[in-house]
C-alpha cells in the first residue's frame, strides 16, 4: 500500500532516466541483430560454405535471436515504468487538489496518515456542518489518489518481475517475449485507467477532471476512452473531444466495440484473414459509419467506390465476396477507400487517437496488407492495437514491427482518421 507521506513525496519525473537508460540497452541490441544479420550470417554463408561454416552461421543467428528476444523484453520493461510515472503525477494532481481545498477550508490533513479533521478550535464563524461535508470530499479524493497510485504501483512491479524473470531465462523465446510485452502493454494501459476515480459523485468527478493539467486529461482520453465515456461527471466537452462525432462515426463506440468482440469467432470468415473486416465491422456497428453502397443494390462486390457489406450486419455477415464492396474486407482497397473519401494520414504521432484505423504496408511493393484498429494510446505516444486476425488485443505498433518486417519487409505504417464526406 503507498502511503499518503509516499505519494507525495515521490518524483516520478526522475524515473524517466531508468526508462531511457532501458530503451537505449534495447536499442543496442536491435543494432546487435541487425549488424549480425546484415555483416554476418550472409557474408560468412558466402565465404564458408561447408559444414564448420554452417555451424558458425548458426551460433550467429542464435546471437541474434537472443538480442532480439532481449529487446523485446527490455520494451516490454520500460513501457510500465514510464506509464507508472504519468500515473502517479496524475494521483499527485488529485492528492494535491485534495489538501489545498481542505487547507483552504481551515481543516487539518495530517502529513504522515493524509487523514483530514477539524482544526484543534474553530472560530466564531466557522461551521461546523459544512466543514465536515468538505472533510467527507477531501478524503474521498486523497484516498482515491492513494488507492490509484497503490494500484498503478502493483501493476508496474508484475510487469517489471515478468519481464525480469523472463530475461534472465535463457530458454526464453522470441515468441514467448513478445507475449510478455503485449501483457506489459495491458498493464500499462491499466495503470492508466486506475487513476480514474473509483467511488466519487458526478460532482466530485468532475472537480477532480477540473483540477488535471490539460496533459494529463489529454493523457486520459487517449488511454481510457471508453471508461471515460462511462464516468458520470465528465463534461461534454472532453465526451465530444474522445467520441469526435464531427467525424460521422462515433470514435468511443467503434473502440468499445472491437474491444468486446477482438475475439469473437461469429465475425470470423472462415479461411480468409480477417482484419480489415474486423476493422470494417467496428466502425459500422460499434461506431455507427454509414456505409456507401452501390447503385445496383444488393450486389455489392464488384463496386469499387462504396464501402458496404450489403446489409449483413456483424455476426450475420454473408461469405466474403457475396455482398460486401472490396473495400470493406481487403486492407489496401479500405486504405484508398477512406484516403480518398474524407480520410487523412495522421503525420503528428501526438495526435493519434482511439478509433482511428492502423495499416501496415511493405515497402518494397507497396503492399497494404493489414489493417487494426487503435483502442488506445500510452502517455509516450506508443500505439496500442486490437485486430480480429489471431485474435488480438493490446498489441503495441513498435513492439510488433520487427515481426512485421521479419515476414514482409520492411514496412511504413500509417494511421489513417476516417471522416464520412459521403
Amino acid at each position: 500500500m503507498v502511503t499518503f507521506a509516499e505519494l507525495r513525496g515521490a518524483k516520478p519525473q526522475l524515473w524517466t532516466t531508468a526508462v531511457e537508460d532501458i530503451r537505449k540497452a534495447g536499442q543496442q541490441c536491435d543494432r546487435v541483430e541487425n549488424d549480425i544479420h546484415n555483416n554476418g550470417v550472409q557474408p560468412l554463408t558466402d565465404a564458408w560454405d561447408d559444414h564448420v561454416g554452417q555451424l558458425a552461421v548458426g551460433v550467429l543467428k542464435n546471437i541474434a535471436t537472443k538480442a532480439e528476444t532481449t529487446s523485446i523484453l527490455a520494451r516490454a520493461g520500460a513501457q510500465p515504468v514510464d506509464t507508472l510515472a504519468y500515473a502517479v503525477q496524475t494521483a499527485q494532481t488529485e492528492l494535491e487538489n485534495a489538501v489545498n481545498m481542505a487547507e483552504s477550508n481551515g481543516l487539518k490533513v495530517d502529513q504522515a496518515t493524509g487523514k483530514v479533521s477539524l482544526p484543534s478550535k474553530l472560530g466564531r464563524d466557522d461551521n461546523p456542518t459544512a466543514m465536515f461535508l468538505v472533510i467527507n470530499q477531501a478524503q474521498r479524493l486523497i484516498d482515491d489518489a492513494i488507492e490509484a497510485a497503490t494500484q498503478a504501483n502493483a501493476l508496474c512491479a508484475s510487469a517489471l518481475q515478468e519481464a525480469s524473470g523472463s530475461a534472465a531465462n535463457p530458454e526464453t523465446t522470441k515468441g514467448q517475449a513478445q507475449e510478455v510485452q503485449t501483457r506489459n502493454a495491458g498493464k500499462a494501459l491499466e495503470e492508466i485507467r486506475d487513476t480514474l476515480p473509483d467511488g466519487l459523485s458526478p460532482g466530485e468527478v468532475r472537480m477532480w477532471w477540473n483540477g488535471l493539467s490539460p496533459q494529463e486529461q489529454f493523457n486520459l482520453e487517449r488511454a481510457a476512452p471508453t471508461e471515460l465515456m462511462n464516468l458520470d461527471g465528465i463534461p461534454d466537452d472532453a465526451r465530444k473531444r474522445i467520441d469526435r462525432p464531427e467525424l460521422g462515426y462515433s470514435s468511443a463506440g467503434t473502440v468499445d466495440y472491437a474491444k468486446r468482440n477482438w475475439n469473437n469467432p461469429k465475425l470470423d470468415w472462415e479461411g480468409l484473414d480477417n482484419c480489415t473486416n474486423f476493422v470494417s465491422t467496428s466502425l459500422r456497428y460499434g461506431g455507427g459509419m454509414p456505409t456507401k453502397g452501390s447503385p445496383f443494390d444488393p450486389v455489392n462486390h464488384g463496386y469499387a467506390d462504396g464501402w458496404s457489406d450489403g446489409g449483413w450486419a456483424g455476426e450475420h455477415h454473408a461469405p466474403p465476396g457475396v455482398t460486401n464492396t472490396p473495400s470493406w474486407g481487403a486492407s489496401q482497397n479500405n486504405h484508398d477507400f477512406f484516403l480518398s473519401h474524407g480520410g487523412t494520414v495522421v503525420s503528428d504521432p501526438s495526435q493519434v487517437r482511439p478509433g482511428d484505423v492502423v495499416y501496415w504496408t511493405t515497402q518494397a511493393n507497396g503492399d497494404t496488407h493489414h489493417a487494426a484498429l487503435v483502442t488506445g494510446v500510452l502517455p509516450d505516444g506508443e500505439v496500442i492495437y486490437t485486430q480480429h486476425s489471431d485474435g488480438a488485443t493490446n498489441y503495441t505498433v513498435n513492439g510488433r514491427l520487427p515481426e512485421f518486417a521479419q515476414a514482409h519487409g520492411d514496412q511504413r505504417v500509417e494511421v489513417v482518421q476516417p471522416k464520412v464526406t459521403w
